[in-house]
């Protein structure tokens, strides 16, 4: 409140002089002698955006930047002079104007020293500068509700992602789709031969903790993360400046890392509209012009900016620098995860499949959703690729001589209804050793047409270096028919065991990392079926 008072004080002091000058008939020369002063104060106030300016560009990037505020405060001096005259002319005498004199020049003077150490003090009193390598923020009162809630915890290579990106390529269900070629299946994590051939593209060197963030994960979800924009932030937006650019929230993987000035070559051609320094700035993640920045201006050791290039001409793009990416990384946080504190929920689940009439159970179970994403993508290929919306008794014996087993006579009725697609009855509610979070099972079986076992699912997959092909790293591969697959997520019918005939039904969450063992385990199509809600 203290501070808020000063620079409202501040503000109006300024602003009412020149419309005092104005208003007494001073000479119109004042606004050129005022000029410097409110340029002066103007940069006081925006401190955080100068300072920036500074580190990134010296005295130049000064002089810059005092040349294009220069004519801009001298309008704003300007305005409030023509005010305060027209406000003279309507209430006293008419009046000529002054000439000028040595008395407009000393209150040009009086008003910067007094803007300056008003301006000084503010600054003190924010305790304003470069950002801090470890904030602190404050918390807010059980009375107050903080705009943005800050976890004070660190971040550490472990808790930095929160999912991989969504350029990875889903290797299983392109190649469950099968479209002729062997698909390249991305390593989550990056190897240091991928990191050197990055770095050889890129002509620099990563930071250490960078290199090692890419080997937990190449490139990834990290989340809405924060850094603080002043020493002590409170709960407040404007203390904090969103990293990664927020909505996008990503850093890039190591093979999409490019620089600045390849960024905009992919949209114009005029050197104008190409930042400064932008050959030998890296982008980590951009949202447009919102961007985070690997600096190598400088020299072989990056600083960190963050950036806004759509910012109106004249302001600074540069928002925020840090000297090193360790210093950047030690400054990220989170907003603080409230479901965690109230603890853990159940999925509102509706009843069991098993309690809905058996002519309803396809409704309840399919939705009302669309055909699966493969007819769409079939029918666009103008090809006779396309599956049926419907399962028939044709496609039905195909698919069981193709695979060499019998399927599910409940599945059969269910894919008679619709031939794939996403599922809306897809939860089991969750049961014993005080679990309370209901589990996700079916998602988005496929067609029937393009059902294949985990051996031919794997030998449809070129497996990166260091990674065990599937068929490999689970015995009997074959007699595992998989329904659905996501990245290493798979729903199967197990066919190694079956009891009176028919498969068991097994949830792997990762067949990466995962043992068969580790699954969710069905005794029969059928069972699950009875658990699955809404």
């Amino acid at each position: 409140m203290k501070v808020g008072l000063l620079r409202v004080t501040a503000a109006l002091s300024v602003v009412l002089a020149m419309a005092a000058a104005g208003f007494l008939h001073r000479s119109p020369w004042i606004i050129a002698l005022a000029t410097p002063a409110f340029t002066t104060l103007y940069a006081l106030g925006k401190w955080n955006a100068w300072t920036a300016a500074w580190r990134a560009g010296g005295a130049r990037q000064i002089a810059y930047a005092i040349l294009v505020t220069l004519p801009v405060q001298a309008v704003v001096a300007g305005v409030f002079y023509l005010i305060g005259l027209g406000l003279g002319a309507l209430i006293s005498a008419p009046t000529p104007i002054a000439a000028l004199s040595g008395i407009d020049l000393l209150s040009a003077v009086a008003l910067l020293v007094v803007g300056t150490l008003a301006g000084t003090m503010i600054i003190r009193l924010e305790g304003r500068g470069s950002a801090p390598a470890i904030p602190a923020p404050a918390a807010a009162t059980a009375a107050e509700e903080p705009e943005v809630d800050i976890d004070p915890t660190p971040l550490t290579p472990g808790t930095f992602f929160q999912s991989s990106g969504y350029w990875r390529v889903n290797a299983s269900r392109e190649a469950m789709e099968g479209r002729g070629s062997i698909v390249e299946k991305s390593p989550l994590a990056a190897r240091d031969d991928m990191i050197v051939a990055a770095e050889a593209r890129l002509g620099v060197q990563l930071p250490p903790t960078l290199r090692n963030l890419y080997r937990v994960m190449n490139g990834g979800y990290v989340g809405w993360l924060f850094v603080p924009l002043k020493a002590n932030p409170q709960p407040i937006y404007a203390d904090w400046r969103g990293a990664f650019s927020i909505d996008y929230s990503s850093l890039a993987p190591l093979e999409k890392l490019k620089t600045v000035a390849e960024h905009y070559d992919g949209f114009t051609h005029d050197p104008e509209d190409v930042p400064a320094e932008a050959g030998h700035r890296i982008i980590l993640q951009a949202r447009y012009g919102d961007m985070t920045l690997l600096d190598y201006a400088h020299g072989r050791q990056p600083r960190v900016l963050i950036v806004d290039y759509d910012k109106r001409i004249g302001d600074d793009p540069i928002d925020i620098v840090f000297e090193d990416f360790d210093t950047f990384f030690a400054a990220l946080r989170r907003q603080r995860d409230r479901t965690a504190d109230a603890g853990p929920q159940r999925q509102a689940l509706r009843r069991p499949l098993r309690e809905v009439p058996e002519s309803e159970r396809p409704l309840r179970f399919w939705g009302t959703a669309g055909p699966h994403a493969f007819y769409a993508n079939a029918e666009a290929r103008k090809n006779d690729s396309k599956p049926k919306l419907a399962a028939d008794d044709v496609l039905i014996s195909q698919t069981q001589a193709r695979l060499g087993v019998a399927l599910p006579a409940s599945l059969i009725d269910l894919w008679r209804a619709k031939n794939g697609g996403s599922v809306s009855s897809r939860y089991v509610a969750a049961t014993g050793g005080g679990a309370v979070k209901d589990r996700e099972v079916m998602h988005y079986p496929v067609p029937l047409e393009y059902l294949v076992s985990l051996a031919d699912l794997s030998d449809r997959i070129s497996f990166p270096p260091g990674e065990i092909p599937w068929k490999e790293r689970h015995a009997r591969a074959d007699k595992l028919v998989v329904l659905e697959a996501d990245h290493g997520r798979v729903v199967l019918l197990d066919y190694r065991d079956p009891q009176g005939g028919d498969p068991g039904v097994l949830l792997v969450n990762d067949l990466d990392t995962d043992t068969l063992a580790e699954a969710l385990h069905f005794g029969s199509f059928d069972e699950l079926l009875r658990q699955l809600c809404l």
